[in-house]
């Protein structure tokens, strides 16, 4: 015995069109994520502070879980743009770590320290990290100079 299918009869059929308020929604949606992420990104990394130069730097790529503590010349640190006491830096950079270690996260801490700086200063900020509970820090330098 064979089993009939039966079909309805073709409907009106409407064509199908290309929703663009929706699509312009979104897009700008994009952008704006993408330029506030990207500023966020680069929020921490401060302009009066210049690396020194190196031949052929190891450089680790960046993540997002950084911890960027810049050095600046007249002796200032920022830590992820707060300006920061050295005196209360290992309270600071101790209390993230633990809170990346509570999430299970890793945290890398980054050190932009100006060439131009002592380097009584950046052993300081060494011993501060140290001193939080840090087994490793990172080192931002420039390519060799031009």
């Amino acid at each position: 015995m064979k089993t009939l299918i039966q079909f309805e009869k073709d409907k009106q059929h409407r064509p199908i069109g290309l929703q663009v308020a929706p699509m312009v929604d979104i897009v700008l949606l994009l952008v704006c994520f993408f330029m506030l992420t990207s500023q966020l990104v680069q929020s921490h990394k401060d302009p009066t502070v210049m690396l020194p130069w190196m031949k052929n730097p190891l450089s680790a790529p960046e993540t997002r879980s950084e911890l960027i503590v810049n050095l600046r010349a007249d002796g200032g640190i920022t830590v992820n743009g707060q300006a920061v006491a050295l005196a209360s830096l290992t309270g600071f950079v101790g209390g993230e770590f633990r809170r990346a270690q509570s999430e299970g996260r890793p945290l890398r801490v980054v050190v932009r320290a100006d060439r131009r700086q002592r380097f009584a200063a950046l052993d300081d900020c060494l011993a501060a990290c140290r001193k939080a509970g840090l087994g490793q820090v990172v080192f931002r330098t420039q390519e060799d100079q031009p």
